[in-house]
């Protein structure tokens, strides 16, 4: 944080800018109070993302005005830079909050949706206050923002509240500097706020009001039925979790087979009872940004929370939620859509999905508050005792991060494109990196669609115009072709970075990592500068350099990318690879013992003669350092799982067989191999990051890579790194998988110039 003022002892002018998260969270009420207190005499207003106050004081207490803005800041709010400016002298009466301007060129912030404070949630249960059961209860410091905004700076006529007139009473406390809803943009009581719906085919019911409608909906959820619900950031399906018809229901719907759902409960008190909880991972569920938390599950009589070693479990966010939860929980919380498709967030959209799946989604219920932005929730996980991002999308998108971009960047602002896969992109406005929400994958038009449009909307909102345009350097992604595409229509350089490169690059921009670092990047797939597939990589990298250094021996793997659902073309393909010469720079990982367990078996596999001649022919193969898909083909080899009905799911399982050996060693011969295979790799990491240490010199390592989502794997080279005096880093504000690769071609981009 930066502060450049005048400590002067007589009375002068000062303009005062602060960048962060201080619009939406009652930033300029809480000034106006310290100014008070204080006897300060100036004005504060929002102007474009940012706020501006101007006093007129001595420097002194211009100093004692910015500490206590510091230090007593309203809990949602967050200051990541002040700069303090002198001004001609201006004679103020007292202080005023002005109406908020259209705002220069300074770079923009708009908060994320904040959870329901403990405030509100009070008054929720309290029948003597007026918000007694109001759905939609909020204050400043809590309910949704950047799900509702058209544009900044964040003011109610700028969102879509805008459709709801506050009645006199919310009026009275909007205007009312001392009160807790003074300038809160989401003020709504039972008489002016939005309403709960209820859509039930061939129910004539007339439910009379919100109480009579939760109870229809948990009636029907506790009969095995399916229900859609609005929530913040899009429609939800829900369904008891312990209803095996009910589950299977809403697996149709949607069209997922296996992956497991995310589980909302009612309390901290109940996820105890399902998971185990420590602080870490107490803090972050109760946090303002509710994300799903990946945790570890106590053994129970639900099929769908035993259906893996995590749960994704996370608490309410906003009171209608915490209404039917008393009703009903937990519950099932999922994205309503198709699997591969956008979050519906518009309710006429959800009319026309309901009526095409019912009878697998029973009823909707719903509000006239219009989404401006359709996100998912945010998931994340702890690690080495910290949260790290797995998906970052509600209650933490837009929050810029901030990057060093170098003085001699050659340009201010860049769009970052992003991956295939799990794909967010990235706008960067000086040293701010705007991280759009999660998207998916990209391999729809419908998702393609969604994309092009939060581009236009993100840019347009943060008042953004990009000067160049990074992307991945995959040929065939949709997002090299639409960066292609923006940079042809606006004149703009475009740079490609390739995609392992940006793994690493995104763990140097979120840590401020100056100078050079061992890059160890594993993933499942990503095109080499060579037109290989890559994923095992080790690398130098500074700035926006990289060298690859060293890799996991390249495999002919059959059928390409179409490998990666089918662990049984990775097993075939390492049982045709198993005695190959490697190169001067291929490292070779010994599953000798993995292959003997495995082989015999799949040998008997009746696509097995074809697969092994395409391989031996060189039909329909390319070469793979992939290590997402050595972990498919272990874990394979091994029985354990052999299609990846969902990305990933074949390692996951894996990951869970070597946790219960190590819980339980002896008892079951492939859970011993899962996890002797996990700490071969440890022992190969360490054993290339002290080699090229011992050639450069250098001890940090960036660790990054969709491989390092496996805890096992990834708190045991922590410890093993640390042991050994390196120096590790890794991804926690975006997620290591595909999600970050935005912010790593960013930071590539920034540094191009920069030597």
């Amino acid at each position: 944080m930066n502060i450049i003022m005048n400590t002067m002892t007589t009375i002068t002018t000062t303009k005062i800018k602060l960048w962060g998260i201080v619009q939406g969270v009652g930033f300029r009420p809480f000034v106006a109070k310290v100014a008070e207190k204080l006897g300060m005499k100036g004005e504060v207003l929002n102007i474009g993302g940012l706020v501006e106050i101007t006093v007129t004081d001595t420097g002194e207490r211009v100093q004692q005005f910015i500490d206590a803005l510091i230090s007593n800041k309203p809990e949602p709010a967050e200051i990541v830079h002040i700069k303090c400016t002198p001004l001609e002298y201006r004679e103020f009466s007292g202080f005023e909050i002005i109406r908020s301007g259209e705002g220069d060129d300074e770079a923009a912030m708009i908060p994320s949706d904040l959870a329901i404070c403990s405030h509100c949630l009070e008054e929720l249960y309290d029948e003597d206050d007026p918000r007694y059961q109001h759905p939609f209860i909020s204050c400043m410091i809590c309910g949704p923002r950047y799900t509702i905004i058209d544009r900044i700076p964040y003011d109610r006529d700028n969102t879509s509240m805008v459709d709801f007139p506050m009645c006199d009473f919310c009026e009275s406390e909007y205007t009312d500097l001392h009160d807790r809803r003074h300038h809160a943009q989401t003020i709504s009581c039972h008489n002016c706020g939005p309403q709960l719906m209820w859509e039930e085919p061939g129910a004539c019911l007339g439910l009379p009001d919100d109480t009579a409608i939760l109870d229809r909906a948990a009636e029907l959820l506790k009969k095995g039925g399916v229900i859609a619900f609005k929530s913040v950031g899009g429609y939800n399906l829900l369904a008891d979790p312990f209803n095996g018809k009910a589950v299977e229901k809403l697996r149709q719907a949607k069209n997922r087979e296996s992956k497991p759902f995310a589980v909302m409960f009612r309390s901290l008190e109940e996820i105890r009872r399902y998971c185990y909880v420590d602080d870490v991972e107490a803090k972050l569920l109760q946090s303002s940004a509710r994300p799903i938390i990946l945790l570890e599950h106590r053994p129970s009589d639900s099929e769908e929370i035993n259906r893996s070693r995590f749960i994704g479990s996370f608490l309410p966010g906003f009171a209608a939620q915490y209404m039917l939860l008393d009703r009903i929980s937990p519950l099932i919380f999922t994205s309503a859509n198709p699997s591969n498709l956008p979050m519906i967030k518009d309710d006429a959209e959800m009319l026309n999905w309901f009526d095409r799946v019912s009878p697998l989604v029973d009823a909707i219920l719903y509000n006239k508050r219009e989404i401006r932005v359709r996100a998912d929730d945010s998931v994340t996980r702890v690690i080495d005792n910290q949260p790290q991002m797995i998906r970052r999308s509600k209650g933490y998108a837009p929050v810029p991060l901030y990057v060093e971009s170098g003085s001699s960047s050659p340009a201010r602002c860049i769009l970052a494109t992003g991956s295939q896969l799990k794909n967010s992109f990235a706008l960067s406005k000086g040293s701010f990196s705007y991280m759009s929400q999660y998207f998916g994958d990209m391999d729809t038009l419908e998702n393609q669609t969604v994309y092009r449009e939060n581009v236009d909307r993100m840019a347009e909102l943060f008042r953004i115009k990009p000067e160049m345009v990074a992307c991945d350097q995959h040929p065939l992604y949709f997002t090299t072709a639409f960066a292609e595409e923006y940079a042809k229509a606006n004149g703009l350089p475009l740079h490609r970075v390739q995609h392992h490169h940006a793994h690493i690059a995104s763990v140097m921009a979120e840590n401020n990592l100056e100078g050079p670092v061992i890059g160890v990047s594993f993933d499942g797939t990503g095109y080499g500068t060579d037109g290989c597939i890559w994923g095992g990589e080790f690398m130098l990298c500074e700035g926006a350099e990289m060298t690859r250094v060293a890799h996991l021996r390249y495999v002919d793997m059959i059928g390409g990318d179409s490998s990666m659902k089918d662990g049984v073309r990775s097993a075939l393909s390492y049982i045709a690879a198993r005695n190959p010469d490697c190169g001067d720079d291929e490292i070779s990982v010994d599953i000798s013992d993995i292959l003997d367990f495995g082989s015999e078996r799949l040998m008997r596999n009746a696509g097995a003669p074809l697969i092994l001649k395409a391989i031996e022919t060189g039909t329909n193969t390319i070469k793979s350092s992939s290590m997402g898909r050595l972990f498919d083909a272990v874990s394979c080899l091994l029985g354990i799982c052999d299609y990846n009905d969902y990305e990933g799911q074949c390692a996951i399982m894996l990951e869970d067989a070597a946790a219960f050996a190590s819980a339980n060693p002896g008892a079951d011969r492939a859970c011993d191999l899962a996890l002797s295979f996990h700490r071969r790799i440890i022992d190969m990491i360490m054993e290339q990051c002290c080699r090229i240490r011992g050639r450069t010199g250098i001890s940090r390592v960036a660790l990054s890579g969709g491989s390092f989502q496996n805890k096992i794997l990834m708190e045991g080279i922590l410890d093993r790194l640390r042991s050994d005096d390196f120096e590790p880093h890794y991804n926690i504000s975006v997620s290591p998988n595909d999600g970050g690769i935005a912010l790593g071609q960013l930071f590539v981009a920034m540094h191009l110039n920069k030597k």
